[in-house]
């Protein structure tokens, strides 16, 4: 009986658990990456203005079951609520990279978004 109750309460609790610490947070949502003309583009969704954001992007090369580090970049980056286009000038040669998108606010770190694309 004790393993029934077990099996039944850890997932509505594991379930209430997720929902009261997601409430609050804030909805950050980056979109496609592109390259193109010696850029890499992204649009990141934002619910309401961060104007003290900053913005971390690491690029790797993917190749032969590895990746390997080729650029990573933090700046100052206000978001604005609503759609916030983002273009990182950088040369990359035909390849397949995964892009690493971290953004920050004061002492909050929001979660890590990794975008795979292909040139």
């Amino acid at each position: 009986m004790d393993t029934m109750r077990t099996q039944v309460f850890f997932p509505i609790f594991a379930l209430l658990l997720c929902s009261v610490l997601a409430s609050g947070c804030m909805n950050l949502v980056p979109g496609d990456v592109a390259y193109k003309s010696g850029s890499l583009t992204f649009t990141i969704r934002s619910e309401e203005a961060i104007p003290d954001g900053v913005l971390e992007v690491a690029i790797f090369r993917l190749q032969d079951f590895n990746q390997v580090e080729l650029s990573r970049n933090a700046d100052n980056y206000p978001l604005k609520a609503g759609d916030n286009e983002v273009t990182i000038p950088i040369a990359l040669p035909g390849g397949n990279y995964r892009c690493f998108i971290y953004i920050s606010s004061g002492n909050t770190r929001f979660p890590v978004v990794i975008r795979d694309f292909e040139i």
